[in-house]
């Protein structure tokens, strides 16, 4: 309620004029309608009257040929317009809404058997189409309300499925839908919760829309002789007796009916009208207030916080909330539901030592369908990642570090075939799309880049957290759930007081803390970070670098962090993966890489990192290769001042050129698979990458 008083205060007056004027007449004629038994004063169907008496303190409004007093059949008529309609456009919104959304979000063969079913219906004049319907349907259950009713849903369940589909078209490719499924939400959850509360805001529009246009269908088919028939008060059939009428001066007949149904249309498309205005954001007047424009503010709501969590260690004592914390780094402990109370010179968790693997990417492709032909974002990617430890994944755009990490999580656009295995602690995932899911967001998080996107702006902060818990941990109660977010809220520096307010409240940084927050809030085994810190200044960047460093240490998380930033990747991760064109071409310790790059790539990426010596700024020549095409040598060869004719025929396999350190060039033994126990050595430098590629000789 306080909801919707907010948006009734932010209208502006012509929306609630139009509210006003619309919901008046619509209530008075359904007021009518519930009492006609007592306001009518004969019955619909008495037929004892004068016939064709002019309007007098008898009939107020006369009565017709047919000796049935005219204000009663009104009056009647009322009633059963209001059963018809509700009853239509009620059955229409019921079938046409969930066959709307599960049609456009899942897509594929059922999404196209159901746009040509109802673009067909659709196709049909709506009351051809009625006719019809209701032809068939008064010889299979008779004439009256039901027949009436079924006949005139039929047009109105291709409007609501239509609308609702193309809004679920949209929505399903949000970011904050996309963190939905990152974070393992099931389908049902994903619709009814992310899909549904963003759609159906325009569905109380149409539902008044098609209301007032089933009055003028009932009309009709009353009109036409479709209606329920002479004992039954129908207003289109009225004024269908009544046509002759006029010609012998009787036209109060036709008159009164047809003035009903004017109001009453009127009426119901002011009030569609007036709430289309309040409801749709865009439509409100310029002026109002930043969070006005938002759906779902709820000022009174947030204006009153719930109580902090008890602080740890101190279970007397708890922080008030009148006086919520005003630094955005208090409360840095652990929550209780990561289970990790720390001293500050606790030592660091260390990572696995057995070699076992956190995470294991096995020879991983991923192909894009295009109109272009297939796109190979990734091929053949194989990558380990043991617990407590950090790899950094860096790379020009496009190279496909996005994909990759797309690809770990299992959570591809539809237009993506991956190949190869993901394992986590040694279960292949890619068997079982279910475990997948369950271990998404759970056992395997994702932290996007930005973070402003992903987050639901209808829901408030705690109902992302509650709703992520309990999915995974379904027999939590909602009170130990919230209890849950505020305590991994602050844990990240964001006051817990806050957890009822909305995304678009908080700053880019707190929101990328919110995001953290979730992706460990059920202690995963792998945390996978795209870019986290890209949209952010570098004083906020570095406080959730040292953030994430933090809980890598404390909870062993096994981290990938997909950046273009060369300087944190030196700084927080332990080793490094540069990938190019879709592939790995090097991979070892940082310091190893960084100090001694071997592959021309990573010479080229370290030599464009300006630092205080830097005079001239360095780049690459060209431009990476389209992905669409064959590549059937090295990827980078048309940029390489080394390339070789080997580069362009054979494509490098990784070789060892150091402790836990690989590159896959042919400058090294064992790139080339037809000479694995040598190394090819180019004649001379190329000059400029334009001239032709140089000769090799085997060393």
């Amino acid at each position: 309620m306080n909801r919707m008083f907010g948006r009734w205060r932010q209208a502006s007056r012509t929306s609630r004029v139009l509210v006003m004027a619309g919901a008046a007449m619509t209530v008075g004629f359904a007021v009518v309608a519930l009492l006609a038994p007592l306001l009518a004063p004969y019955g619909q169907a008495a037929h004892d009257a004068p016939q064709l008496s002019r309007p007098s303190l008898d009939h107020f409004f006369g009565t017709t040929n047919d000796r049935f007093d005219v204000l009663s059949r009104v009056i009647f008529g009322a009633r059963l317009a209001f059963q018809v309609v509700l009853a239509s456009t009620t059955f229409a919104l019921f079938i046409g809404v969930p066959l709307g959304l599960v049609s456009g979000y899942t897509g594929g063969r059922l999404d196209r058997a159901l746009v040509l079913v109802m673009d067909a219906l659709y196709a049909f004049p709506s009351l051809l189409l009625a006719i019809v319907m209701a032809f068939a349907l008064q010889r299979w259950i008779g004439p009256g309300v039901p027949a009436a009713a079924l006949s005139i849903s039929v047009i109105y369940i291709p409007q609501y499925f239509r609308v609702v589909r193309n809004h679920t078209l949209a929505v399903r490719e949000e970011t904050f839908v996309d963190a939905a499924r990152a974070m393992g939400a099931p389908r049902r959850v994903i619709l009814t919760r992310y899909v549904a509360a963003n759609v159906l805001q325009s569905v109380p529009v149409i539902f008044t829309v098609n209301a007032a246009d089933a009055v003028l269908t009932l009309a009709g088919l009353g009109f036409l002789g479709q209606g329920p028939g002479l004992r039954t008060a129908e207003w289109g059939f009225d004024i269908s007796r009544a046509i002759t009428d006029v010609g012998i001066g009787a036209w109060w007949t036709s008159l009164f009916p047809g003035l009903a149904i004017v109001a009453l249309v009127t009426g119901m498309s002011l009030l569609g009208e007036g709430i289309n205005d309040i409801l749709n954001p865009r439509l409100r007047a310029a002026g109002m207030s930043a969070e006005g424009l938002i759906p779902g503010f709820d000022a009174e709501a947030d204006a009153t916080p719930p109580p902090l969590a008890t602080v740890e260690g101190d279970a007397s004592e708890s922080v008030p909330t009148a006086d919520p914390p005003a630094v955005e780094d208090a409360g840095r402990e652990l929550p209780r539901s990561i289970q990790a109370v720390y001293r500050d010179d606790a030592p660091a968790r260390p990572a696995s030592s057995d070699g076992a693997a956190a995470l294991l990417v096995d020879d991983v492709s991923v192909t894009y369908r295009s109109a272009r032909g297939p796109v190979h974002a990734v091929q053949n990617v194989s990558l380990a990642v043991r617990a407590g430890e950090s790899v950094g994944l860096v790379g020009e755009s496009g190279c496909g570090k996005s994909t990759l990490g797309r690809a770990v999580m299992g959570v591809l656009p539809p237009v993506a075939e991956r190949t190869g295995q993901v394992l986590l602690d040694g279960v292949d995932l890619t068997a079982d799309a279910e475990a997948w899911r369950r271990a998404r967001g759970d056992r395997l998080s994702l932290v996007f880049q930005d973070p402003a996107t992903r987050l639901d702006p209808l829901q408030r902060i705690e109902s992302h957290f509650v709703e992520l818990i309990r999915a995974h941990r379904p027999g939590t109660s909602k009170a130990d759930a919230a209890r849950m977010s505020r305590e991994a809220l602050a844990a990240v520096g964001v006051p817990p007081a806050r957890s009822r307010q909305y995304p678009h409240e908080f700053s880019g940084g707190m929101r990328q803390r919110i995001m953290i927050a979730l992706a460990v809030v059920l202690e995963p085994r792998v945390l996978i970070a795209d870019e986290p810190t890209t949209s952010l200044d570098v004083l906020v960047e570095a406080q959730i670098l040292d953030l994430m460093s933090e809980l890598r240490r404390r909870l062993g998380l096994a981290v990938v962090l997909i950046t273009h930033n060369l300087g944190i990747v030196a700084e927080t991760c332990d080793r490094v993966a540069v990938m190019y064109a879709g592939r790995i071409v090097e991979e070892g310790p940082v310091a190893s890489v960084f100090a001694a790059p071997r592959h021309p790539y990573t010479q080229a990426l370290l030599s464009a990192v300006i630092t205080l010596e830097t005079q001239a700024p360095a780049a690459v020549p060209g431009s990476p290769p389209d992905l669409a095409g064959s590549l059937p040598g090295c990827p980078f060869a048309p940029r390489c001042p080394l390339a070789m004719a080997v580069c362009h025929e054979v494509i490098p396999a990784g070789s060892q050129v150091a402790d836990d350190h690989a590159a896959a060039c042919h400058l090294y033994p064992g790139a080339d698979p037809t000479h694995p126990d040598q190394a090819w050595e180019p004649d001379g430098r190329r000059l400029r990458l334009a001239e032709p590629p140089l000769s090799g000789t085997l060393r």
